[in-house]
């Protein structure tokens, strides 16, 4: 029978020898750097993007693309006609922040038909190598 201090020693030992083994932690934070950049590769080749900038809305509201741009212009051809106008500021940033998210909301994302094991694989790729680099990235 083992006393608790015997146990603890040992217990002690296996985890300095597993740390030891993996003492060198740009290794492995290139080797997770490698396995998720893999992993994104073979995740991107199964994804499809397509845009559709000549309308947007909201259910069933559709507004044309070129009717998105009206408030940015109204309010440079204002900012132009008077610098210190805070109206024009507002509705120029609310003109451009609205371009941005019509240019977001046109972006359609689909995902190929792929077979289990690539599945499978690009999960794996993915989620060893996030691992890897969060372990030695926010190692204490």
């Amino acid at each position: 029978m083992k006393s608790k201090k015997e146990k603890v020693s040992e217990v002690k030992e296996t985890t300095s020898k597993v740390e030891s083994e993996t003492k060198n932690p740009l290794l492995i934070f290139f080797v997770g750097l490698v396995l998720l950049a893999v992993g994104l590769f073979l995740l991107s080749k199964r994804v499809v993007v397509q845009t559709q900038w000549y309308s947007w809305g909201f259910g069933a509201f559709r507004m044309p693309s070129g009717t998105v741009v009206l408030p940015f212009f109204i309010g440079l051809i204002w900012y132009f006609v008077d610098k210190k106008s805070i109206p024009a500021k507002i509705i120029m940033t609310i003109g451009a922040i609205l371009i941005f998210v019509t240019i977001i909301l046109s972006v359609h994302i689909h995902f190929v038909t792929t077979d289990l094991f690539d599945y499978i694989l690009i999960l794996i790729l993915v989620g060893s190598g996030s691992g890897m680099l969060l372990r030695t990235l926010f190692k204490k």
